[in-house]
């Protein structure tokens, strides 16, 4: 009877089909109060952010002029196949709503972060060739519908290069496309912290949600439990099986070598799928950010200050910080700042100081077991050569330095022989694994 009621409320046009979100609860009226129950706590969490104002205003109306029952809001259990319900079933959720508030009941899928625009696609993802191919999937999969593209998909890279970000791009184009509360983006340990009967009754958790996509992975690393969940939650998945209409998604802290500190049976599930590995961002890119950064923010920095700080560390996170800090003692002194300034405010923490040219060709000489005054000698011997020239590339990339500068640093060279030996690098690096391999180690030796 109060459901017909709410529902008309809620649907005053009657040509109108009432919202799905609305028939998925079940309402209980008791003395002074008034239960509802959702299907799940993922719903939950999408109900508490987009639809509990609107339904508690419904039940206001219809209360006019009569005390307001109090609103409590409880979780349903697996009631078929899943062992005893009463043990299946989990801790109430709190309570809100009424003459009481409460709190949300569960985060869920919600943006946030530093790389969190109001428009939450992937035109907000800053990257270059370097990880062009993983967003390009990210992309196809999100274009696509659930399970029809790289089911599951694997992200794998350091902190800090933007796994949640695309995690969290994903989760928004798959909730304008799916029905409220089919969608989870959440951490991994969260995950299987919570309901613990899917662990028992997986099914049940595919019947209810559309699009898993779950972050920091490594987290579940000496968790048997946990990773005993995730790999009957794997095995259940309809898009696993015959069944199209599921898509399954996760990001890990690591290389994808680093995989093998998992449950080798959780390992195979997740390797079965498409597995790409985002790079740390390179100069060009964390300049980028910072200047996005700084438009969002209405901060007035020249590109050198900016230069400055994204030379300073390599993850997308740091910059935040150290932009963060950088704003906060503009706004305490009121004037522009100086490079002095700069110094201090990143010496106190927070970033590490960068590597200079001289420690990038003191790295170069010991790969090549040249000595460093040599390769800033004259001589044209064709190692020395390639050292320099390789030295020259890794000093551009690491330290944006203008053609000029890297001539003054090594030795007075004319600009037009440092872009020489530059270009000369880049075809290598398609071309000669040797180079490959000797500017990898650079990279990273130099971070």
């Amino acid at each position: 009877m109060l459901k017909n009621v709410l529902r008309d409320i809620l649907t005053p046009d009657k040509n109108r089909e009432p919202e799905d979100w609305f028939e998925c609860l079940i309402l209980r009226e008791e003395e002074n109060r008034l239960r509802v129950v959702f299907p799940h706590v993922f719903f939950a969490a999408w109900f508490a952010r987009h639809k509990r104002a609107l339904f508690e205003e419904a039940v206001r109306r219809h209360f006019a002029g009569r005390p307001l029952p109090e609103i409590v809001y409880e979780q349903a259990f697996c009631k078929t196949g899943c062992g005893n319900p009463a043990e299946a079933a989990p801790p109430a959720l709190p309570r809100f709503g009424g003459q009481a508030q409460g709190q949300t009941v569960c985060d869920g899928f919600r943006p946030s972060g530093p790389q969190t625009t109001e428009k939450q696609d992937f035109s907000t993802f800053i990257c270059n060739g370097k990880n062009a191919f993983p967003l390009a999937v990210a992309r196809e999969i999100a274009e696509k519908k659930a399970g029809e593209a790289y089911n599951p998909f694997l992200l794998c890279g350091r902190s800090g290069t933007g796994k949640t970000h695309l995690l969290q791009t994903l989760a928004a184009a798959f909730e304008q496309k799916t029905k409220p509360g089919r969608v989870i983006c959440r951490s991994a340990a969260r995950f299987c912290a919570e309901n613990p009967q899917w662990l028992r009754c997986p099914e049940a958790f595919w019947r209810q949600c559309d699009v898993l996509l779950l972050d920091d992975m490594q987290d579940l690393i000496g968790q048997t439990l946990w990773q005993q969940k995730m790999i009957a939650c794997m095995d259940a998945c309809p898009g696993a099986t015959a069944e199209p209409g599921r898509q399954m998604a996760f990001a890990f802290a690591g290389s994808a070598q680093a995989l093998k500190a998992l449950d080798e049976r959780l390992r195979s599930r997740l390797e079965s799928g498409l597995v790409v590995e985002l790079m740390e961002p390179d100069l060009e890119v964390r300049l980028r950010y910072l200047q996005t950064l700084c438009r969002q923010r209405h901060l007035s920095f020249n590109r050198e200050q900016l230069l400055f700080l994204a030379q300073r560390c390599a993850q997308f996170r740091l910059l935040q910080g150290l932009l963060l800090k950088v704003e906060a003692f503009a706004a305490m002194h009121g004037r522009p700042l100086t490079p002095a300034d700069l110094e201090n405010i990143l010496r106190t923490g927070g970033a590490e100081r960068p590597p200079g040219c001289r420690e990038i060709l003191t790295e170069v000489a010991r790969g090549l077991n040249l000595r460093p005054e040599d390769i800033l000698g004259a001589k044209r011997r064709p190692d020395l050569v390639l050292a320099r020239q390789v030295a020259m590339y890794v000093c551009r990339q690491k330290l944006g330095l203008s053609y000029p500068e890297l001539g003054r640093a090594f030795g007075g060279r004319d600009h037009s022989t440092v872009i020489h030996a530059i270009k000369k690098i880049k075809k290598l690096l398609i071309s000669d694994k040797a180079v490959q391999r000797l500017v990898t180690e650079l990279e990273i030796k130099t971070v």
